[in-house]
């Protein structure tokens, strides 16, 4: 995979929508596209993805089942739900369920989607550096313990 590029996983039971959303965007990302969800968790486990856009119907999971066992293995990738019929129910699971960071319909615009896909990357990037930074927190808490401990032993 090229790690020059932000990587975005895009799935979708339609080839043709597959191949629109590559074409798209593979000059500014690091596009990969499937049918499978499967495939797609494969690449999530083995290289960093800041955004996963998944179709809401599929013939194996529907979308928003396969984008909360994401949100819980990869809390950090931004996804992004996309349909041609989103019922109230649907976008209630959407939000409660996946933690989606945006819903957008089928058909989809280039500019709009583009739009999106950059505030996911953003959203993603800033998600990583409060991570990064809770960890500092955390070990500078552990060494402030062990030197109070120590203080209050002597």
């Amino acid at each position: 995979m090229n790690n020059e590029k932000t990587t975005l996983v895009f799935v979708d039971d339609d080839p043709i929508v597959l191949h629109q959303f590559k074409t798209m965007f593979h000059s500014e990302y690091n596009v990969l596209t499937t049918t499978d969800v499967f495939e797609a968790f494969g690449w999530m486990q083995s290289s960093p993805v800041a955004v996963l856009i998944s179709d809401l119907i599929m013939p194996m999971m529907n979308g928003i089942d396969f984008l909360q066992r994401m949100a819980q293995d990869f809390p950090n990738t931004q996804r992004i739900l996309l349909t041609g019929n989103l019922t109230t129910d649907a976008m209630m699971h959407a939000i409660n369920k996946a933690r989606v960071f945006r819903v957008l319909g089928k058909p989809f615009s280039q500019n709009e989607t583009a739009k999106v896909i950059e505030e996911a990357c953003y959203a993603h990037s800033q998600s990583l550096e409060k991570e990064k930074e809770m960890k500092r927190l955390s070990k500078q808490n552990e060494q402030f313990e062990f030197l109070l401990r120590q203080q209050l032993l002597s």
